[in-house]
Formats: C-alpha cells, sequence, structure tokens
C-alpha cells in the first residue's frame, strides 16, 4: 500500500495494511544528547532527522505556524538581547520577549513581554499574517518538500498556528484572558484576520493538493481548558469553523489539533467546527484514549500511551499497550504512539522495543 494511501485508509476508519507510524510527537533534546551515548548517530540532532532515522511515515509539512510562532512573513529572527544571572532574554519567533535558561536546558519560556498590547500594536503586526504575502512557500526547502510528495506519493500537509496559540503569542496568556472581558474587539479582529490567513494560506496552496492539517493550539493544561466553552463558542469557534470548511473545500481532507493537558472538554467544541482527530492525549493529565474512543468513536486519535511507563520497565509499558493500544488500532482511526516527547530517562534500547512492539500491531 502506497503511503499517500495507507494514511488515508487511516484516517478514513478503513483497513490499511499496517498502522501509520508516528509513535512520538518529538523528542526532548536532552534524550537524543543521551541516546548518543547509547549508539544514536550524531547527525541525528533534531526532531525531524529522528524521525527519518526511525522510519516514520513520512507526511510532510509545510510550516506556516507552529509551537514558536503564528505564521509572520517575513520571519522574525530570534535575538538574544542580554543576560540576567543564570538566565537570558531573548526576542523570540513572534516579537516577544522571552526568558530562557543560560544552560539550554529544556524549559517552558517566560514570556516577558509580548508584541501585542493596543489596537495600534495589532495593526502594525496583523500584515505579518498576511495570507499573500511576497516570499511564503518560494524557499528552497519548501519546494523541495512539494517536489517529494508527488514523487513519492507521499501525504502534504499544512502546519498552523491554532486561533487559541495566536491570540496567545500576540498578546500573552494573561492579557488574552483579559482581553475576553476588557476588549473583545480586539479579540474579534485578530479572529477575522486568522481566518483570513488560514483560508487564503490554503486557497494559495491548493495547486499542490495538501490533504492533511494540523492546528497547534496547546490551549489545555493539568485541570482542562484554559478559557470557559462559552468564551470559545464566542471567540473562536465561529472563526474555527470557517477556516476549518475553508480547508475542506480547498481539498484538505483531515484536520488535527494538537493540544497538552486535559481535552475532555474540547474535543466536543472541536468536532462542533469539523475537526477530525487529536493528539496527544496525556496520560498525566487524567487522559485515557480507551474513555476517549468510547465518547467519540469517530475521532482520530494519535497516542495517548503513558511516555513514563517506557522508562518504568518494558513490563509495564506492554501492558499499557496491550489494554490501550491493541483494541484502539482494531478498532481503527487509531495512531498508536506515546502521549508526548520521549523523556531523556528513557532509554535507546527501550525506545527502538518500543517501536518495535507498536509496529507489530495489527489494524482492523
Amino acid at each position: 500500500m502506497r503511503m499517500f494511501d495507507r494514511f488515508h485508509a487511516m484516517h478514513r476508519f478503513e483497513a490499511p495494511d499496517r498502522p501509520w507510524r508516528f509513535e512520538t510527537c518529538g523528542f526532548w533534546t536532552e534524550t537524543l544528547h543521551r541516546w548518543r551515548g547509547e549508539g544514536l548517530p550524531s547527525w541525528v540532532n533534531s526532531d525531524p532527522r529522528a524521525f527519518i532515522y526511525f522510519r516514520f511515515d513520512p507526511w510532510i509539512p509545510l510550516v506556516v505556524g507552529d509551537h514558536r510562532q503564528p505564521g509572520v512573513w517575513p520571519p522574525i529572527r530570534r535575538v538574544r538581547l542580554r543576560r540576567e544571572g543564570d538566565h537570558e532574554v531573548w526576542r523570540n519567533e513572534h516579537g516577544g520577549e522571552e526568558i530562557i535558561f543560560a544552560d539550554g536546558h529544556s524549559a517552558l519560556p517566560h514570556l516577558i513581554r509580548s508584541p501585542v498590547t493596543t489596537m495600534d500594536d495589532l495593526r502594525r503586526y496583523l500584515p505579518l499574517l498576511d495570507p499573500d504575502a511576497p516570499g511564503r512557500f518560494t524557499t528552497t526547502g519548501d519546494r523541495a518538500l512539494i517536489r517529494l510528495t508527488k514523487l513519492f506519493h507521499w501525504p502534504l500537509g499544512m502546519i498552523f498556528a491554532g486561533l487559541f496559540a495566536t491570540y496567545r503569542y500576540l498578546l500573552g496568556l494573561e492579557r488574552f484572558m483579559l482581553s475576553i472581558y476588557d476588549a473583545p474587539e480586539m479579540l474579534h479582529e485578530i479572529g477575522r484576520a486568522w481566518e483570513r490567513h488560514v483560508v487564503g494560506i490554503a486557497q494559495r496552496l491548493a495547486p499542490h493538493r495538501p490533504v492533511w492539517v494540523t492546528f497547534w493550539e496547546d490551549m489545555c493544561y493539568r485541570n482542562g481548558m484554559f478559557i470557559s466553552p462559552k468564551s470559545y463558542r464566542e471567540f473562536i469557534t465561529p472563526y474555527f469553523r470557517r477556516a476549518v470548511q475553508g480547508l475542506y473545500d480547498a481539498g484538505v481532507e483531515f484536520t488535527m489539533v494538537d493540544s497538552d493537558g486535559d481535552v475532555t472538554k474540547l474535543i466536543p467544541l472541536l468536532e462542533e467546527v469539523g475537526i477530525k482527530g487529536m493528539m496527544p492525549f496525556e496520560v498525566q493529565a487524567g487522559m485515557d484514549i480507551r474513555e476517549i474512543r468510547r465518547r467519540h468513536p469517530r475521532l482520530v486519535i494519535f497516542g495517548g500511551l503513558d511516555k513514563r511507563l517506557l522508562a518504568q520497565s518494558r513490563d509495564a509499558m506492554d501492558k499499557e499497550i496491550e489494554e490501550k493500544a491493541v483494541p484502539l488500532a482494531k478498532s481503527g482511526g487509531y495512531v498508536p504512539g506515546l502521549d508526548h516527547a520521549v523523556p531523556p530517562d528513557v532509554s535507546l534500547a527501550d525506545f527502538r522495543w518500543c517501536l518495535e512492539r507498536l509496529r507489530g500491531l495489527q489494524p482492523r
């Protein structure tokens, strides 16, 4: 079965010849560093290279926005501004300022200044989201990816920052949540611009036939959504629904959202706007993919296996796979994998074992 056909069989709940291979969304930097001491080649120093090395199935993305920036063009260059003790202050890829550890170890950056605080700031910023900006998708890398998908019949897709993520990039999380009450029109202006951004880019890329889209959102934490369903329906649902429909009108077949945390209340809101899949279903946030499947039988599920067990013992991980991944693989619409990036307490040998175990699962 061709990669293209296998991908479509997966998300259509049909019967692929084997499960789609995407067993983790990524690797901690410290994990790859550790594994180099355990036999990992030195060239495997990033997530994309690790995906190639471990022979993940190629679903090729044109990255518009992601976990670093909302889709600005031209790109904003990341610049170190100053050092403060054990920390450094950087201008980040979406134009804000953030503090990180000076030694570079993995941790979430702390935003200290957002790029938008007033409507004038917003008017100056929004042209960066113009879908027709000269230079978009003309880089050598983008052109090469498009050619590869056509040559090898790989599924081409797009990655966008979702609308919640875009609010957070432009305003910062605290200011965004306060703006629900203090500056709702600013949020609606951002929402309209984001909708134009997504639909416009989909239309621009339609001749190349992208068939999937992932929205990076991360709008939940351990105890649930950062905003209420009521606020979601007011400030996200209208724009998200029209954007998703615009994607389908442009030829996209599969859409999914990437959000950590407890997504229990988020999933119905996403299904309302036409989203078809989700990842990664963090177990430590209370997510159980068996229950998710029971409540949402047509939701495509990526991941959901407790990564912590892989560091505990193979027996514990095998039990997790047997109880969760085996029945979901047989039900269809499931991509077996861990519930987030591989942490550095997992050995290379144990990760290889996990890949072999998951790749031996039988689909429906």
